[in-house]
């Protein structure tokens, strides 16, 4: 690790410092006024700090986290969403009197977990991302103390961790068949393979860990048929939250599915298996979520579905 290393996750550190920050003003100070104003003008230090690497896109810590206008732009989106997430919050977070503080700093840590997924090349790096993530929205989800939002809580952790086991399986074969972790190196040694393989299909474990991949993914996406968790957790979770898993996070799970898919199963003869694939879950996810959403007396339900 180097200082351009450092200046590379700059937005990152910076989001997780803002984050310590709250938790330490709260600790000392008995005006909880102060907490959502701070944690909105110090969303400015990661903003700088995105568009000063924006002049300098590169691969840093070896090769497992990468800086370019795909990340930058997924990072200005979550950062956006973080934002209007703490403004909407304001009149909200009265509900959670002396807990505030925490109520913020999750949601920033939840949001650093975001920018680092937007930006990991490499699988362990994803893995530690997406953890990164889902563990601080799932305290968040249980935020309210109350039967649905405690129930809306052990759900997405539940779930959460089911969806992470399968992924992390579908990491594990390919890793098993490539020798290495980080995507570029995964996509040449499959490219590689497949020039020399008549179909796909003779090779059985690329196509289960594609499978295993996009459930994974699927999950956090909430496609259908792995958004069983969305409508229960979106109706107990405090009503911003809500918003903010529907926006910043799903940005963020599009964001490194599309990363994986074009890095890795870039080869013609993978592509089109992935690419049928996932046309097909949109179109089930459109058609049965709009159905099913026509159905339902609760707003947060509705967009869920």
């Amino acid at each position: 690790m180097n200082y351009a290393d450092i200046i590379l996750i700059a937005p990152e550190i910076s989001m997780a410092l803002l984050a310590s920050m709250i938790i330490i003003v709260d600790l000392f100070s008995s005006n909880k006024k102060l907490l959502a104003p701070l944690s909105l003008i110090g969303l400015l230090v990661p903003l700088c700090f995105c568009i000063m690497v924006r002049d300098n896109p590169s691969l840093g810590f070896k090769g497992t986290v990468k800086v370019d206008d795909f990340s930058l732009f997924f990072k200005y989106v979550i950062i956006l969403a973080t934002g209007l997430v703490i403004l909407s919050s304001t009149t909200y977070a009265k509900r959670f009197d002396k807990h505030q503080g925490e109520y913020y700093s999750l949601i920033l840590l939840s949001a650093t977990g975001m920018m680092l997924l937007v930006s990991a090349v490499e699988l362990i790096t994803i893995y530690i991302a997406l953890e990164l993530t889902a563990l601080p929205t799932a305290a968040l989800a249980a935020f309210i103390r109350e039967k649905k939002s405690a129930e809306s809580g052990i759900k997405f952790l539940i779930l959460s961790a089911v969806s992470s086991a399968v992924l992390l399986y579908g990491m594990v074969l390919i890793y098993g068949f490539t020798g290495t972790t980080h995507l570029s190196e995964i996509g040449t040694v499959i490219a590689n393979h497949l020039s020399t393989s008549e179909q796909i299909t003779d090779n059985g474990i690329l196509l289960f860990s594609v499978i295993l991949i996009t459930a994974g993914f699927g999950f956090k996406i909430s496609a259908v048929p792995f958004q069983m968790w969305a409508p229960d957790v979106y109706e107990g979770a405090p009503t911003p939250i809500t918003g903010f898993l529907s926006v910043a996070s799903k940005a963020a799970g599009f964001a490194i599915i599309l990363r994986i898919l074009y890095a890795v199963f870039e080869n013609e003869a993978l592509s089109s298996d992935w690419a049928s694939m996932m046309a097909v879950l949109s179109a089930i996810s459109m058609s049965v979520g709009n159905l099913i959403a026509i159905k339902q007396n609760n707003i947060k339900r509705m967009l869920a579905y």
